[in-house]
């Protein structure tokens, strides 16, 4: 079974593949999201059908799972709950299960790892996972889960776009179109976005809201390129832990300061949610994109993930109320292209 740890941050796709054009850096795995496991096997070769139609279950209920986390982040947002309160709580509620999945680890180690291996993977987890969701939770205060869910989906491209930047890795011509695509249907949501609003939010609010899980998607990019050199030091599962460990206990820290060392005014609704979102929008579909990868393989369940914004479209529009247009249909339309097309 491939290594795998559960925690909570931003969400992309369930399952991603490395982009194309950028050939030498590793994509390493994610669950708020959901990516395919840095060790990540192929399936077998003699896959039978009942193995492969299980497999492609479990691979669509992560990503409709997954598809669910803004969705409940906004309704609790509806009962008065802020973004560093969220965070708090739902690091809370995950913290025992890091704490036993490192312990576990930590002491089934032969050689335990240099304190300079550790340090550099809870730097790496402090942008990826810490940082990354104090952005995109704030910025679901101020836009839709439509945009925030397309905005973070399409992440590959700011993987490429910063490797050419900081690696010197050159940008193959054919992933060019792809890109201005993907830009172009993002910019088309945006619009949406604008368009759309409902009263009392402002045109400031929503370029608020877009710079921040912007800033979000460009956290988890630099996650991507930066944490390549962490996992070969520590593998796939120790490094996962330890970066969303010291995210963790980076959350709690930031809750004290901003609120004080008591909990949020919590009722039965908000403690369930928070539940739900902890449990249900990403440790459990975290297991369900191993479990898709041992039966089909990484770049079989990667292709379930331009589920995820259309299942978060559908559920924004039925559950939240939120508009959708013609504009924002074709917007979503371009993105899932283009970041199709940069994935292959």
């Amino acid at each position: 079974m491939p290594q795998r740890c559960v925690h909570s941050c931003p969400s992309h796709s369930p399952c991603s593949t490395q982009p194309a054009g950028l050939h030498s850096v590793h994509t390493p795995d994610r669950a708020e999201t959901e990516d395919v496991p840095i060790n990540a096997p192929s399936a077998p070769d003699n896959t039978s059908p009942q193995a492969a139609r299980f497999g492609l279950f479990l691979a669509l209920s992560a990503a409709i799972l997954i598809s669910t986390k803004p969705i409940i982040i906004k309704w609790l947002y509806s009962l008065g709950m802020t973004a560093i309160p969220l965070l708090g709580v739902r690091m809370l509620l995950a913290l025992p299960l890091y704490l036993v999945i490192g312990v576990v680890l930590w002491q089934r180690l032969e050689q335990k790892p240099l304190l300079s291996h550790v340090l550099r993977a809870c730097g790496v987890g402090l942008i990826g996972y810490y940082l990354a969701s104090v952005l995109d939770l704030t910025g679901l205060e101020y836009v839709t889960a439509q945009l925030e869910r397309l905005m973070l989906y399409a992440y590959p491209s700011l993987v490429i776009l910063l490797g050419a930047a900081f690696f010197g890795i050159p940008i193959s011509r054919r992933v060019i179109p792809p890109l201005v695509v993907t830009y172009l249907g993002l910019a088309i949501m945006y619009g949406h976005d604008l368009d759309m609003a409902p009263s009392g939010s402002s045109a400031a609010d929503i370029s608020k809201g877009t710079l921040l899980i912007l800033g979000s998607a460009l956290c988890y990019a630099l996650y991507i390129l930066f944490s390549k050199r962490g996992v070969a030091e520590l593998g796939s599962l120790l490094f996962t832990c330890i970066a969303m460990g010291s995210a963790t206990l980076a959350a709690l820290l930031h809750y004290t300061l901003t609120h004080g060392l008591v909990l949020p005014e919590m009722d039965v609704q908000r403690w369930g949610g928070t539940f739900v979102l902890t449990v249900f929008a990403t440790v459990l579909p975290s297991f369900l994109v191993s479990e898709a990868i041992r039966h089909i393989g990484p770049a079989k369940t990667s292709v379930t993930g331009t589920v995820g914004p259309v299942a978060t479209t559908l559920m924004a529009v039925f559950f939240l109320g939120e508009p959708l247009g013609w504009t924002g249909v074709a917007g979503m339309a371009l993105v899932l292209f283009g970041v199709s097309r940069l994935r292959t």
